[in-house]
């Protein structure tokens, strides 16, 4: 009798083990993917305030399960429709990408934390901005 109320509960610990990590995992596979977004704006010629053209900027997100935890990686690359240099990469501009970091997961406030790179909210429809308070979204790819 002992050895059946034994099998039984360990059956039951496996099937529950099994059941939280299969949910822990697809939590994670919903996170991790590629975010992108695409803008242009206009340049103007520093001496003479005429318009030179329109810059294309794309800027994407990595992110990526490391253990626990999730790895960010961020790359920017910008195009001028003015001249012929094509798709440039912005890791050294002025405005170039976030570094890449390690993030925790707060479910209840659906962001990865840091501590060192501003706060990635994820909302519900799989959109990503950088900061709580930020209206420029990320649109998931994958």
């Amino acid at each position: 009798m002992k050895m059946r109320v034994v099998s039984f509960l360990v059956g039951v610990s496996i099937c529950y083990g099994c059941g939280n990590s299969e949910s822990a995992s697809s939590s994670n596979e919903s996170i991790s993917g590629t975010y992108v977004r695409e803008y242009s704006s206009e340049i103007l010629n520093q001496l003479s305030g005429n318009k030179m053209g329109m810059r294309t900027v794309r800027d994407t997100i990595y992110i990526s399960t490391a253990g626990e935890k999730f790895k960010v990686e961020n790359a920017k690359w910008s195009m001028n429709d003015y001249d012929q240099e094509g798709w440039k990469n912005m890791e050294h501009a002025e405005s170039g990408p976030l570094p890449a970091f390690t993030a925790e997961y707060d479910e209840s406030s659906r962001t990865l934390n840091s501590g060192s790179a501003p706060d990635l909210v994820i909302s519900e429809d799989n959109k990503l901005s950088v900061g709580g308070k930020s209206e420029i979204a990320y649109a998931k790819i994958n």
